[in-house]
């Protein structure tokens, strides 16, 4: 099990000038790490050697070394894992994007709570989702959070708005021309 080999024998296509190149241009630690491990191996040390150079367990080495028998010089890179099958299938995700894109049926402001989309998606898709991943879900699909504005206690109403438009009539160019005001910064009081 712990015999692989080294020297010359270990990645026999590769050199150790082409490992050292790829050491010293690698950016990310983890891969920069196993690439060392495989510079060690080639230059002849045994596992236990390199554990301790490396401050690793000693089957991690052996674990990288293997990889690097196995898959050549792309050892030094993790193979991305597909994880978990999505509950909602892509034909589904698009679908529930057309109906939050025409907004909730009772709300006319258009925005969706996220109750609301999780009630939608138990009844239309028959799966039902925590609130949280329902959350993660919208952000997935490019929706972001919004917050309607609260009007605010002294803004005129729309009839006051209108009569004041209606006092302005004829009168627009009165203002002709809008001047920023400047102020000289002011000087702290030196202590």
């Amino acid at each position: 099990m712990w015999q692989l080999p080294k020297g010359k024998e270990f990645l026999p296509a590769v050199s150790r000038q082409r490992l050292q190149k790829m050491y010293d241009s690698e950016l990310k630690a983890k891969p920069k790490i196993r690439l060392l491990s495989a510079i060690h191996r080639k230059n002849g040390k045994s596992i236990d050697e390199i554990a301790y150079l490396l401050s690793k367990n000693r089957r991690t080495v052996h674990s990288w070394l293997v990889r690097f028998k196995k898959r050549g010089i792309d050892g030094k890179d993790s193979i991305k894992q597909p994880g978990k099958i999505p509950a909602l299938t892509l034909k589904q995700r698009q679908n529930l994007v057309k109906i939050l894109e025409h907004g909730p049926p009772h709300n006319h402001s258009g925005l969706w709570v996220t109750k609301e989309v999780r009630e939608l998606i138990a009844k239309k898709f028959k799966h039902k989702y925590v609130k949280q991943h329902v959350w993660r879900l919208l952000v997935s699909l490019g929706f972001t959070m919004q917050r309607p504005r609260k009007r605010h206690y002294q803004c005129p109403s729309d009839e006051e708005i209108v009569q004041f438009k209606k006092k302005l009539d004829g009168k627009h160019n009165i203002i002709v021309r809008k001047d920023l005001l400047w102020a000289r910064r002011m000087k702290q009081p030196s202590a």
